[in-house]
């Protein structure tokens, strides 16, 4: 992923510990100008986490990437 000039916004960074939704509207309100590359959004998503939050993020992606792998590509196809 090549990744434009970018500098991530700064995140009152969530901590699993209050509502998780409150905390994904702010993110996309933050993220609101990158809405259409969505590569990115999900690139900086961890950039708001912290605590158990980001542990617990990094094994749900850890868990879900096998998925990734077993996409096909347009080669492929």
């Amino acid at each position: 992923m090549v990744i434009p000039k970018f500098k991530v916004p700064d995140f009152d960074k969530y901590k699993g510990t209050t509502f998780p939704k409150n905390h994904l509207k702010m993110y996309c309100r933050k993220m609101g100008a990158y809405a259409k590359d969505e590569e990115l959004l999900i690139h900086f998503f961890q950039e708001s986490l912290t605590g158990v939050a980001v542990t617990w993020y990094a094994n749900f992606v850890k868990q879900y990437q096998y998925n990734s792998n077993m996409a096909s590509d347009r080669m492929q196809l």
